[in-house]
């Protein structure tokens, strides 16, 4: 029995870009319970995620990554970040009406915080306008320039 495929890798491989083989990994995805326990809000941010069981090092590699973020910026990818994370437990649990009503107010907080951030610093993304209709989005400094206060 031949135990390498058309693709010339063994069965247990993937095929690479550039004819290479590797080993194939095969992920293991946990799920939570209903009402599973959740981290405060800054506790979440500060562990990776808002479920303990689930806890990864994500704080303290954005600090490490972007370390003159203004606060502003900071709160609003806190706030992205809790809403895919809230999301994706929504996928699963959709009649948790605990988590459906977190959800919905980190929504608001981040449509609210966009506004204020974007009316300060500017558009955080070419598909936002500008408050003078402007097309403001190449104008420095970039969001990610930490430039606290200053108007693009």
């Amino acid at each position: 029995m031949n135990n390498k495929p058309e693709t010339g890798c063994a069965v247990t491989e993937g095929k690479l870009p550039g004819d290479y083989c590797a080993a194939m990994a095969y992920p293991f995805i946990a799920m939570q319970a209903e009402q599973s326990k959740r981290y405060e809000n800054s506790e979440a941010l500060k562990n990776g995620t808002l479920f303990p069981g689930l806890r990864l090092p994500f704080h303290a590699e954005m600090q490490t990554r972007f370390p003159n973020l203004p606060a502003a910026m900071a709160e609003l990818m806190a706030l992205d970040f809790a809403i895919d994370e809230m999301g994706l437990y929504l996928d699963t649990h959709p009649d948790d009406a605990e988590a459906l009503d977190l959800f919905n107010s980190y929504v608001r907080l981040a449509q609210q915080g966009r506004q204020k951030y974007e009316a300060q610093y500017g558009p955080l993304a070419k598909r936002y306008i500008s408050p003078d209709g402007k097309y403001t989005w190449v104008n420095d400094p970039w969001p990610w320039d930490g430039a606290e206060g200053g108007e693009k």
